[in-house]
């Protein structure tokens, strides 16, 4: 996985941590992100039961087969595309997949509204349309009606769109059996990687506007209001998970340069330890924190879909398969509903309505654009989980900002396979990140104080680091 550039964390503002009595595991101090007590040893005890269940419903069939278009060209740059190692490489399994899942048959809840794709006529038509025909336009047809409907529609799902999704009906998009090609090391670095961490940080940070960043002047360290905090904050996390599983499926090449044989898998406890430590620098740790938001905000996620997952059927065309998944489904979301208020979406995108929606716009288009990134990965199973993830938390945040946007409906998102799987991939990943954590401590000789206690220094220091 594409790990180069870490230097470039050095961009992102420093947080405070401070830890606060309520429920809320990740709240709004001031314009901060904060953690409070809630992440004392709930979060690590409650990954304990949830890990091995999540890990048993990602090997589902539904859930293991994964289509992704992987020849799309980078959009922002001309890249090769050529990773020396062959740990890079994934194998399509097209032939592999469930009739259910190639034949599309997926099931669509009967009061759903889906989305209808409007041509560029009528997309070009929509305003002077609107100007003229109007809300109390009583002469206008049942197909004229339904058409504005239709447009109105494209237009709030393109306001909860996060991040690019696939065309899983498009020629260029394959399966590929996600639990046959895990996230680890695979040598990629060097200028690609470095080229694609510095465009997510640098090229798509926010630049301070004093509507929303009032004590920027006073603190341009710390003076980012909180919504841009939870933006950074999430893209360290994804970062941050990524270094983990490298860590944790580390290579030692043989004498021979490359992958051969002679060279050996390991966990690379120097690495965990340079990372997130404070021996190179202060950030280490405040990079796990930023691990556990983005989990608790999935988590979230998860749960606030819960009416829309429990219905869903899960069809892989075979029946007692499916049946099993469901009974999975709905454990897991019990499970994920005993963590109490992991993340409080409705403290975001707050204020006079204007602003907020530009704001909330902003926040959606530089996600958007890291989603595109993703397709400038060099190395093809970097692409693969980085896309995976990506997607996954951008499903997160569609269903945690809905409700402000789509007011008058039952159930205000709709959700394609691509991204239920992307979803609960994602929690996947940081699920098992927190899961590393903890043997990681456990192969230093650490016993923890808290989940956000950890000495991750050298056994004979002693000394304990707020996480």
């Amino acid at each position: 996985m594409f790990i180069s550039g870490w230097v470039v964390f050095l961009f992102l503002p420093v947080i405070q941590s401070q830890f606060e009595t309520g429920n809320s595991c990740f709240r709004k101090t001031g314009e901060s992100v904060e953690a409070s007590s809630c992440l004392h040893p709930s979060i690590d005890s409650f990954n304990a039961k949830f890990f091995p269940l999540l890990q048993k419903l990602l090997k589902r069939d539904f859930f293991r087969y994964f289509k992704v278009n992987m020849d799309k060209s980078c959009p922002f740059w001309s890249d090769d595309r050529e990773c020396a190692s062959r740990e890079c490489g994934i194998e399509n399994c097209d032939d592999m997949v469930p009739s259910g899942l190639r034949q599309h048959l997926y099931r669509v809840r009967q009061n759903e509204t889906r989305c209808t794709v409007v041509t560029q006529n009528q997309e070009e038509e929509k305003c002077e349309e609107k100007k003229t025909l109007g809300t109390a336009d009583r002469s206008l047809t049942g197909e004229e009606e339904e058409q504005l409907k239709r447009i109105d529609d494209y237009d709030l799902q393109e306001e909860l769109r996060f991040c690019e999704v696939d065309d899983e009906d498009s020629s260029e998009a394959h399966y590929v059996d996600l639990s046959k090609n895990p996230e680890k090391y695979t040598g990629y670095a060097g200028d690609s990687a470095v080229r694609v961490w510095k465009s997510i940080y640098q090229e798509n940070c926010f630049k301070p506007d004093m509507r929303f960043d009032k004590d920027f002047l006073t603190n341009p360290n710390d003076g980012l209001c909180y919504e841009k905090r939870v933006f950074y904050r999430l893209i360290s996390g994804f970062h941050s998970a990524i270094t983990i599983s490298i860590a944790s499926y580390n290579y030692k090449p043989p004498a021979v340069a490359g992958f051969g044989s002679g060279g050996s898998w390991f966990r690379n406890v120097e690495m965990f330890k340079g990372r997130f430590g404070t021996k190179w620098s202060w950030e280490g740790p405040q990079r796990l924190k930023n691990v556990y938001l983005v989990f608790l905000l999935e988590l979230r996620a998860l749960v606030k879909a819960s009416p829309y997952l429990k219905e869903e059927m899960f069809f892989t065309g075979n029946e007692e398969e499916d049946l099993k998944t469901r009974g999975m489904i709905k454990e897991l979301i019990e499970m994920a509903s005993t963590m109490p208020n992991s993340f409080n979406e409705s403290e975001m995108f707050t204020g006079i309505e204007a602003n907020a929606r530009e704001l909330r716009e902003e926040f959606r288009g530089k996600f958007l654009n890291i989603s595109r990134i993703m397709d400038c990965v060099g190395c093809d199973k970097c692409r693969l989980w980085g896309k995976v993830q990506v997607q996954g938390m951008g499903t997160a945040l569609k269903i945690l900002f809905a409700d402000g946007i789509v007011k008058d409906r039952e159930m205000p998102f709709q959700l394609s396979r691509t991204e239920v799987v992307a979803l609960l991939q994602s929690i996947g990943r940081f699920s098992s990140s927190i899961h590393e954590v903890d043997l990681f401590r456990s192969e230093m000789g650490i016993e923890p104080v808290s989940s956000l206690m950890y000495n991750i220094e050298d056994k004979g220091t002693k000394k304990r680091v707020d996480l």
